[in-house]
């Protein structure tokens, strides 16, 4: 094992400020979500602390950056979160499926969103036909909830295009026209473009409609899967995606090699506020989930508390699932909750000491600003687990 010292060298030695690096390369810039971390930091954190097959384990998943980086490194990827938007996205990111299947079911998608939509082609002739004539006979979507966020004839034709895809057998393709259909959803709705929370324009726009930005979408993701598959090749591939608090893992103890997160900065970003839209399509209660997920609740007095109370559980969950003598990354910043600054740095470093973690050393970066949250300094935190 390493020094403290010879580790400090190491880690001091990368750039961790990445200039003008492209963050966006293969998928991951599938679907649009907020606070994430670039994907350089934890290709570098990968590579610095593990080998070939190792087990790298996401708390905070998010939407799957590390479990990519981890994936295309050739180790195996384990990642919880509780935003179910941030599920699908990250099983999207990760999932490695074959580029000739991939080509086949975008022509096969696009042919028959074209024949509901275009009335290009004839239903029968196609690969997946709707569940419904019309859009009046979806109760489930033709309601007073999208009735408010789309216009009349938006709403009907994502209706369509919506039942066109839930006829997908295959979970995995399905999951990937989910995505492209998620990502339209803002910019087909009544929502204001100026704000990245959801909130009614009163004045907005004629909308295009949603075929040809749903094809647009669906046609540069399978572009971007394709880029992915390529670039993993045969590697056999280990990922799992849960839907779980990360406060009680379902995993042994020392069982992962590694952990490598970005946790959320405290009440900045409202996770389910910003996904409502999708959520609701995707059969969530957004406003529940909001009261669930980190950044929900924002305005409550007692956020940072609570979010400190969670916290340390999740630390001592990942002290306990990590092996002995392996390492812990924690990517933070300081935001503001209720007015007031919350030192997350400082609490990061005291909750993995108390959860029993050596603690290493901390290198810094550029901030960036996040609803208003002016975090000019962003803090690399390492950490080591006793043997």
């Amino acid at each position: 094992m390493n020094s403290k010292e010879e580790i400090i060298e190491k880690i001091e030695s990368i750039d961790w400020e990445f200039t003008n690096s492209n963050t966006q390369y293969l998928s991951h810039n599938i679907h649009r979500y907020s606070g994430k971390f670039i994907p350089q930091i934890a290709k570098s954190v990968i590579e610095l602390f593990t080998e070939e097959g190792d087990t790298v384990f996401d708390p905070y998943l998010g939407s799957g950056t590390t479990a990519l980086e981890a994936i295309v490194a050739k180790r195996k990827s384990v990642g919880v979160d509780l935003n179910p938007l941030a599920i699908l996205i990250s099983k999207v990111k990760t999932t490695v499926i074959p580029r000739e299947k991939l080509e086949i079911f975008r022509q096969e998608l696009m042919e028959s969103i074209n024949s509901v939509c275009g009335g290009q082609l004839s239903i029968f002739s196609c690969k997946y036909s709707p569940s419904i004539d019309k859009p009046e006979d979806s109760a489930r979507y033709y309601d007073e909830w999208n009735k408010k966020w789309y216009q009349d004839h938006i709403l009907r034709q994502l209706i369509m295009i919506y039942s066109v895809i839930e006829s997908v057998d295959d979970i995995e393709l399905r999951q990937i026209a989910k995505i492209a259909f998620s990502d339209i959803l803002r910019k087909s709705s009544n929502a204001s473009s100026r704000y990245p929370n959801v909130m009614y324009d009163k004045n907005h726009k004629e909308k295009p409609l949603p075929m040809k930005s749903f094809i647009d979408s669906f046609v540069d993701l399978i572009d971007k899967l394709i880029n992915t598959s390529n670039e993993i090749g045969n590697f056999n591939i280990s990922n799992k995606v849960e839907l779980c608090n990360n406060t009680h893992l379902p995993y042994m103890n020392n069982c992962m090699d590694a952990v490598i997160t970005h946790p959320p900065y405290v009440a900045a970003v409202p996770y389910a506020e910003y996904g409502c839209l999708s959520l609701e399509w995707l059969g969530y209660n957004s406003k529940e989930l909001d009261a669930e997920i980190t950044g929900g609740k924002r305005h409550r007095k007692d956020v940072a508390i609570r979010f400190e109370q969670d916290y340390n559980l999740m630390m001592k969950e990942a002290f306990r699932v990590l092996k002995d003598g392996r390492y812990a990354f924690f990517m933070v910043g300081n935001p503001t909750a209720n007015g007031k600054i919350v030192d997350l740095h400082e609490m990061t470093i005291r909750l993995a000491k108390e959860s029993g973690f050596e603690y290493i050393y901390t290198a810094t970066r550029k901030g960036s600003n996040r609803r208003g949250n002016n975090m000019g300094i962003e803090y690399l935190e390492f950490f080591r687990k006793p043997l």
